[in-house]
């Protein structure tokens, strides 16, 4: 028999519509993500007419624990503040009002009606992504944003539950003062939900890229994964900001050209640059000593690329201060430069001083340092009596080795095993 094309139209329709339409193809790397408080600086507000009704009794058990309202992260470094709230479900779908909110777009605000499709809850806002929705055994929710091509913008995971940190911005006041105006330094401070003393982390920032980009000194910068590592094991992680740096006071100086439009390679205009972070860390450290949520006992310090390089020097001048160094990607002018080992091992080998085990954590396809310059580093670093383990790591092919802090899933079994070499029972 011969089907009109009418026909074939509505069947198409029908199998757009069909429940059991394939899930979503979910980003690989979704089962590693786990609820935390955003990045953003602007907090995602839902809508003033935000009501969550409570489910009929005639709802599905497993449809209904989708109510109410779930906060959260998304983007690349949890920079995107999310809510979501689920304010009436049925058997079929549901009505959800959404906010997002990040440095970069402000904040969104939408509300539109989800469709239950295989175990998910997709709905399309009116900036043209798709929203998909996913509920974990756990509880939480696992959330995506889609280009309508399939194109994965963002993911991230939202929760009801409170968690077990807060994030905090500080300010810490310093000696100096410029034009007339006295600095403070920004720092952001993560810390367990309870009261007492913690042992604390104290991790230093990087550099800029190539230090050419002035609108990116003004970045404040954390890891949320080094901060939830250590959070989950009950310690406090501060972040402070040098001068310039962040939300810091001052003129960011540390080691440029004489007409500022990068970092200098030449050892006479770069080393003073650390130095002036030395001073910078050690107001930090005097505000770490004196606070009274820090057991000065054990306290670790530790960074990323500049911050790797800065946190060895410091603790050679400060041995009795901390129990470790963690050294991610440490250095502190990229290889390509030509007078790179006249700064960096000399650096390091400041830090020879501290005598106590240190780790440093290193990738491959490092754009900045590569495996063998940073390997002679370390070597000077041993050869001037310092102590030290030297691990590196093969990072997916999607990602560089400078970004390994980003990725617990390489380093947290070797920092597991660090810890327990250093920290006292």
């Amino acid at each position: 028999m011969r089907m009109s094309r009418a026909w074939w139209v509505a069947v198409g329709w029908l199998l757009l519509l069909e429940p059991t339409v394939a899930q979503t193809a979910w980003p690989d790397y979704m089962p590693g993500l786990a609820p935390a408080l955003s990045e953003s600086p602007i907090a995602a507000v839902l809508p003033n007419d935000v009501v969550v009704v409570a489910p009929d009794a005639l709802v599905p058990p497993e449809k209904a624990r989708w109510s109410g309202i779930w906060q959260g992260w998304a983007c690349r470094g949890w920079q995107c503040d999310i809510k979501i709230a689920i304010e009436k479900v049925s058997e079929t779908g549901a009505t959800v009002a959404y906010a997002g909110a990040s440095a970069g777009q402000g904040l969104i605000t939408d509300r539109a009606d989800g469709r239950f499709v295989d175990g998910e809850l997709r709905l399309r806002l009116r900036t043209g992504a798709n929203l998909v929705l996913r509920l974990r055994t756990s509880g939480d929710m696992e959330m995506s944003l889609w280009r309508p091509a399939n194109q994965l913008l963002s993911a991230g995971v939202l929760s009801q539950a409170p968690l077990n940190y807060t994030r905090d911005i500080q300010r810490i006041a310093t000696p100096w003062i410029e034009n007339g105006k006295a600095l403070t330094l920004e720092m952001v401070v993560y810390k367990p939900a309870m009261p007492g003393r913690f042992p604390t982390l104290v991790f230093n920032h990087g550099s800029t890229g190539i230090g050419d980009k002035p609108e990116w000194f003004t970045r404040t910068w954390t890891s949320p994964e080094i901060a939830r590592y250590f959070v989950n094991k009950g310690w406090m992680v501060l972040f402070p900001q040098r001068r310039g740096r962040g939300k810091s006071d001052g003129l960011y100086d540390e080691g440029f050209e004489v007409d500022r439009s990068r970092y200098s390679c030449q050892p006479e205009l770069s080393i003073p640059g650390l130095d002036r972070a030395v001073a910078d860390l050690e107001v930090v450290m005097a505000h770490v000593q004196n606070r009274g949520d820090v057991d000065a006992h054990r306290l670790l310090i530790g960074g990323v690329s500049r911050g790797g390089i800065l946190s060895v020097a410091f603790a050679g001048t400060h041995a009795n201060a901390f129990l470790g160094v963690l050294n991610f990607v440490g250095g502190w002018v990229g290889d390509g430069c030509p007078r790179a080992n006249d700064v960096n091992p000399v650096l390091f080998q400041r830090g020879a001083a501290f005598g106590k085990p240190t780790l440093w954590l290193y990738g491959d396809r490092d754009p900045f340092y590569s495996l063998r310059h940073s390997r002679k580093n370390f070597e000077a670093f041993l050869a001037a009596g310092g102590r030290g383990s030297f691990v590196t790591f093969d990072p997916p092919r999607d990602q560089n080795g400078h970004a390994i802090s980003a990725n617990p899933a390489l380093w947290q079994g070797t920092v597991d095993t660090y810890l327990e070499q250093i920290i006292p029972p």
